[in-house]
């Protein structure tokens, strides 16, 4: 089981390798919490994203979306892949503290994209509830980021 595993792992990481443009991506969002990460890609420049998950591993559960531009992509490192920066802004619905939360929500978040179908990105959502007039998670919502692109 294991060996069939792997090489299914291999034949998708080679496959996306050879693919021009990945319209989704799904992965996981670590940090002061874990998340479920899913992307859906517009176009070149634009993308969708939506996270499922616990802050504070079992003290809220959340659901956060966001519209998201490609602000910047460098070529640094040709051989390894593409370094981007991204930002948006959405909402973020969930239960924190004992009550119900409703917030506005930002993102950025900075990575690689590497030529294998993988992406890994540092992200900062900071957001700001509306209904307790709160400033939610704020610096502790630093996370890294790891998806697979198909």
């Amino acid at each position: 089981m294991k060996k069939f595993l792997l090489a299914l792992a291999a034949i998708l990481m080679v496959s996306g390798a050879f693919a021009q443009e990945h319209k989704h991506a799904i992965g996981l969002r670590l940090g002061n919490g874990a998340e479920l990460q899913y992307e859906h890609h517009l176009n070149s420049d634009n993308f969708i994203k939506a996270n499922l998950g616990l802050y504070g591993f079992g003290n809220s559960f959340f659901v956060t979306g966001t519209y998201n531009w490609n602000c910047f992509d460098w070529n640094w490192t040709p051989s390894v892949g593409r370094w981007f920066l991204n930002a948006g802004v959405g909402a973020s619905l969930g239960a924190y503290a004992g009550g119900f939360q409703l917030g506005v929500a930002g993102d950025v978040a900075f990575g690689i994209k590497f030529k294998a179908p993988i992406s890994l990105s540092l992200d900062y959502r900071p957001t700001i509830f509306l209904l307790h007039n709160s400033w939610g998670h704020g610096w502790g919502n630093i996370c890294l980021a790891c998806t697979y692109n198909f």
